[in-house]
């Protein structure tokens, strides 16, 4: 075996950007997308990274999706492409910080910065799951029942 690739959506429709929370916004998500090449992939929120995102973009109904690639070179990589062809794991989820700030009015939600996008078991957010992936050589596994779904094909 060698590096799989693996296409998910890693983020949910962003909120409103006058929302002052924990979760990104429309606007944040969009920024985020040009920021997620070369940002770690792990399992669980664990360990040492598993492989690395390539690319990330944003559908047309505001979904974060990301390319991702696992390495077969390790341990931990080659557990993770198991758990990802079983369907163990089939989620994911993305681990960043955000910065607080007290003002006048209030705390503010400031800056928010992405660590690492995880492959995990169940993830906080709905709709946050693994769409296809692809081992080296072979076709590309689709884990949705509509594998167009993303494309506007009107």
């Amino acid at each position: 075996m060698t590096d799989m690739l693996v296409m998910g959506i890693c983020n949910p429709t962003g909120e409103n950007d006058a929302y002052n929370g924990l979760y990104f916004t429309k606007n944040e998500l969009w920024k985020l997308k040009d920021k997620m090449r070369g940002v770690s992939v792990k399992t669980e929120h664990a360990g040492s990274a598993v492989g690395h995102v390539l690319s990330g973009f944003v559908d047309e109904t505001g979904n974060l999706h990301c390319v991702m690639e696992i390495e077969q070179n390790s341990l931990p990589g080659a557990l993770a492409q198991g758990f990802i062809r079983d369907g163990v794991a089939s989620e994911l989820s993305l681990g960043y910080t955000v910065d607080i700030k007290n003002h006048a009015n209030g705390l503010k939600a400031t800056e928010k910065k992405l660590l690492e996008v995880s492959i995990v078991r169940k993830g906080a957010r709905n709709g946050c799951h693994i769409v296809a992936y692809q081992d080296t050589d072979r076709a590309v596994v689709y884990t949705t029942k509509d594998v167009w779904y993303t494309f506007d094909l009107t």
